[in-house]
């Protein structure tokens, strides 16, 4: 897929958002400094803003010359972070912003193959961005592309590079799209602070004719919330995500979508939940979603949501 085309400096600004972490025990913050020092001489020019959600704030620590880094006591999401480092790379004429969660773990060529992968897509106006491989306790996770009606995800083999005609989703963490075309769809949707926010975005550069670049050469290690509810998510979680998800599909989707929604809470309540390590709490959240979309009208659903958006971003 990549061609030996003249070297041209790749200008790419890397957002890290950390929760309750310091920034040197964060996995992609380490993992970001050694693939930095393998590129090569004028091979990229690699910014690091540090956008720490931590509640109340905490010490940065000493950090390296270069890394910025930016304290948001009152934990507004991944959407806040990623719109403010969207901002900054506009201001600094950076062509590609590259978001990573705190525990992605990058290899060491990551961003050697990436700036080799953005050199051979920067003139094609159509490819909005670069997603990798991503695995999570041994499987591909991500990027992946949905059946008719959204019924079931089909992911990418492991080393398959190309730009599908199909649209494509991808996990937030590791993907690099365009500065022009996040600018295009005006940036991150606030209503999706944190779950769904890789989702929406995807799909709102789909809407505009975009496609992506399928990277299967650089593979890259996260770890999932959703595989164990219990060691790393909570009920009020869980939930968070099911709003978000109720909300997405009753904004954009239609009523077929709307019966696979209900089709997918039974499942989660059942097999899923209980294979995950869920209890009767998350149970309990399941079905009060499933509750709503059986006998609450689309538009009663989405006031309700836009209600919990208000009272978010009141606190």
């Amino acid at each position: 897929m990549v061609t030996s085309i003249d070297r041209v400096s790749v200008r790419m600004l890397a957002v890290i958002v950390l929760y309750k972490m310091q920034p040197n025990a964060s996995a992609a913050f380490r993992t970001l400094q050694a693939a930095t020092s393998s590129l090569q001489s004028g091979q990229a020019e690699i910014k690091i803003l540090l956008y720490d959600n931590t509640p109340g704030g905490q010490a940065a620590g000493v950090l390296p010359d270069g890394v910025q880094y930016k304290a948001n006591p009152k934990n507004d999401g991944l959407a806040k972070a990623y719109n403010y480092a969207l901002g900054m790379a506009q201001e600094n004429a950076f062509d590609w912003l590259l978001t990573l969660d705190q525990d992605t773990t990058l290899p060491n060529d990551f961003l050697c193959k990436l700036c080799d992968a953005a050199m051979s897509v920067a003139q094609m106006h159509d490819v909005a961005g670069i997603v990798p491989s991503i695995k999570s306790n041994g499987r591909v996770v991500s990027p992946f592309t949905l059946m008719k009606y959204w019924t079931f995800m089909r992911h990418f083999p492991d080393g398959f590079i190309g730009i599908p005609s199909k649209d494509v989703y991808a996990a937030n963490s590791a993907s690099t799209i365009k500065v022009s075309a996040l600018k295009a769809i005006g940036g991150y949707d606030p209503r999706f602070p944190l779950d769904l926010v890789d989702f929406d975005v995807n799909y709102r550069l789909h809407r505009q004719n975009l496609r992506f670049l399928v990277a299967g050469n650089i593979h890259v290690g996260l770890e999932l919330s959703t595989d164990d509810l219990k060691r790393r998510s909570s009920p009020g979680r869980y939930e968070d995500y099911l709003r978000a998800e109720e909300g997405f599909c009753d904004e954009y989707l239609g009523t077929m979508v709307s019966i696979v929604v209900v089709l997918k809470l039974f499942y989660r309540m059942g097999y899923k939940l209980w294979r995950s390590g869920g209890s009767f709490p998350y149970f309990k959240v399941g079905l009060r979603f499933l509750c709503r979309r059986l006998f609450y009208s689309r538009k009663r659903r989405i006031e309700l949501w836009k209600q919990s958006i208000r009272q978010r971003l009141a606190v």
